[in-house]
């Protein structure tokens, strides 16, 4: 079977989007899964399903997230400066540009981002490719972070 994963920018979702996702779940008896990506994955649709599915999920404004791809998979993030008492920057609204401007990238691998509203680190961005952590003055940029078989903390690339 196939999994259909919509993009999610930022993590950030309508009402009326979950409802769409979770009719279109209903209807066709697909899994789903909230991700640690901050997606909504669908799994179990067969191949002739998927035009049905994906037209449903267009009409309704989603695009695909580029689930398998060598190319920007999603920007997490944590609610920031707009709904946590501890954030100094918007980050989701940081996300949000960030997987808007680069998503669709071609890359030799896989890329993840995250983008955390204050030093706590709730996106973990420091264990991505590429993670933006803000500070009281504007943001640090890290690069080469992992969260996979061998976790490493990125590097400060940028302040």
């Amino acid at each position: 079977t196939y999994s259909i994963v919509p993009r999610i920018p930022g993590g950030e979702i309508t009402p009326d989007k979950l409802i769409v996702l979770g009719e279109v779940a209903k209807e066709y008896n697909l899994y789903t899964k909230i991700t640690g990506g901050q997606r909504v994955d669908l799994f179990g649709a067969t191949l002739s399903q998927l035009p049905e599915i994906w037209e449903k999920l267009i009409a309704a404004g989603f695009e695909t997230g580029h689930a398998y791809g060598k190319s920007l998979r999603t920007v997490k993030s944590c609610v920031g400066s707009t709904w946590c008492r501890y954030g100094v920057q918007d980050s989701v609204g940081m996300a949000i540009t960030l997987e808007n401007r680069y998503k669709g990238l071609r890359a030799p691998h896989k890329v993840k981002m995250a983008v955390s509203g204050c030093t706590r680190e709730c996106a973990e961005a420091q264990s991505k490719d590429f993670g933006v952590i803000a500070t009281e003055n504007g943001w640090n940029l890290y690069v080469c972070g992992n969260g996979g078989m061998r976790p490493r903390h990125g590097d400060l690339f940028a302040t």
